[in-house]
């Protein structure tokens, strides 16, 4: 048996490294968590190392993602959705990005971006029946506009603005790494914009409001900046936006003017655990490939797993794989019964994506000069971790976040 890069069929003798949590999925999401898998087997794994190096998004793959319903999971069936619950979301990352987290990206941000314009849009049913059902089917692909150049983790300091004129809305500004903003299905962004006069907020600082809106990304003044050449998450689609004086219909708000970013923020809490469950994914995948390799190689008479510092390095790996899981599936189980989870998705998002990164770095040790060949999979999933202690708020966020819910005056 031989090294390999990728999982390209199912392997059920590497389930029993998963660490189980009967008690958070019910038998629908074991089974959606089946499908799943398959589809990676099937669809994900061939070539996932060479769009990976080729920093490629694969157009077919996100139609087929689109044919299997990850986009609408969180949408009502009546337009279009699966009517599932965060728990089947964070499967579907998980499971993604297990073998591919440029993949699982694409998904998440694609599900969470309509999930936000259904609750903005909210009793809109007419914007919702022309935009939804493409963008569950995959064929419509909505962004999420909030980063700025100089906003990094003060994600509240907008820079780009709206002003009304007569019933019309203009809109100059830009946002950068926006996610799914450049692909053959991107017609449109949920942009956030500073809107009327600055007050002072809670901390003494002088803000102007924020609101959001709905904007063709093929509206004139629109323009979708070059690809941005990455470390990780390299076959997802990441572009910067530019909007210069951009005219849009007074109805492009949505929901109510000066209430945006509060609204996506307490709505999008939720969204560190797919982040979270990512992690998860990609520490799993780190574990998958690294007990192929220790099984598959010798080292001094010995096969490699029987050494003890290799066997140990395999078993932290399994540790952190485990907390991750864990926490992510506690905090979803939480949020889809209707309980309080501010300081469980802080708390998720901080633990899984730090184990991730942790469980990349053990992987690409024990693979040897294997870890640092750019076609095998721990080194993709190296890569692909940095990222998720940064994006969904950085772990110095969630700290705060933690902290601040302790009731600590931070």
């Amino acid at each position: 048996m031989t090294h390999t890069s990728d999982r390209t069929s199912l392997d059920d003798t590497l389930d029993d490294a998963d660490y189980g949590v009967p008690w958070a999925l019910d038998d629908h999401h074991r089974a959606w968590q089946r499908t799943v898998r398959e589809f990676c087997a099937r669809e994900v794994a061939p070539g996932a190392a060479q769009r990976s190096i080729d920093g490629t998004f694969d157009a077919d793959l996100a139609r087929a993602a689109g044919l299997l319903g990850a986009y609408g999971l969180l949408a009502e069936e009546r337009f279009g959705g699966g009517g599932a619950d965060l728990r089947t979301l964070c499967v579907t990352a998980e499971e993604m990005a297990r073998v591919d987290s440029s993949l699982a990206v694409t998904v998440h941000v694609q599900a969470i971006s309509v999930a936000l314009l259904a609750h903005l849009a909210a009793g809109r049913d007419d914007l919702l029946a022309e935009v939804l059902p493409d963008a569950c089917a995959g064929e419509t692909f909505v962004s999420f506009g909030l980063t700025e150049p100089t906003g990094g983790s003060d994600a509240g300091n907008i820079g780009t603005t709206a002003r009304r004129d007569g019933d019309d809305w203009v809109i100059s500004g830009s946002k950068q790494f926006i996610t799914n903003s450049g692909t053959p299905f991107s017609r449109y962004v949920i942009l956030f914009a500073a809107t009327g006069e600055a007050a002072a907020g809670a901390n003494g600082r002088s803000r102007r409001p924020v609101s959001a809106f709905l904007v063709p990304l093929q509206a004139p003044g629109v323009t979708v900046g070059g690809p941005y050449a990455k470390l990780g998450w390299r076959a997802s689609d990441t572009h910067p936006l530019f909007f210069d004086e951009v005219r849009v219909p007074g109805d492009a708000l949505l929901g109510e003017e000066g209430r945006g970013y509060r609204e996506a923020l307490g709505f999008l809490t939720w969204a560190r655990f797919p982040i979270a469950a990512m992690s998860t994914g990609l520490a799993l995948g780190c574990l998958d490939d690294v007990r192929r390799f220790v099984g598959d190689r010798t080292s001094f008479g010995s096969p490699l797993g029987a050494h003890q510092g290799v066997a140990f390095g395999v078993a932290d790996i399994a540790a952190l794989a485990a907390t991750a899981r864990v926490m992510t599936y506690d905090g979803a189980w939480k949020y889809d019964h209707g309980r309080p989870i501010a300081r469980e998705a802080a708390t998720a998002k901080l633990v899984a994506s730090e184990a991730a990164n942790k469980a990349a770095y053990l992987a690409t040790e024990l693979a040897g000069g294997y870890g640092f060949m750019q076609d095998t999979a721990v080194t993709r999933h190296y890569q692909d971790a940095r990222i998720l202690t940064i994006g969904e708020g950085t772990s110095e966020v969630q700290r705060l976040l933690i902290a601040r819910g302790l009731g600590l005056p931070v």
